[in-house]
């Protein structure tokens, strides 16, 4: 099983996924690129979350 992170928010009192990636420093690099812009839209309790999935990151992407 692989982990997989997301910048999660709430809006209009949805919960929303901004942002998605097998790399964590991607979320936080996202994320602080990002929160000043997403709180302008209205967006609430931005956070990066994390959830295991079958799924495997595609090598040509996310190279170690």
């Amino acid at each position: 099983m692989s982990t997989y992170y997301e910048i999660k928010a709430i809006i209009d009192g949805e919960s929303e996924i901004l942002y998605g990636s097998f790399d964590r420093s991607d979320c936080v690099f996202e994320l602080d690129a990002e929160r000043l812009t997403w709180k302008a839209q209205g967006y609430e309790q931005i956070k990066i979350v994390s959830r295991k999935t079958e799924e495997s990151p595609d090598p040509e992407v996310y190279v170690k």
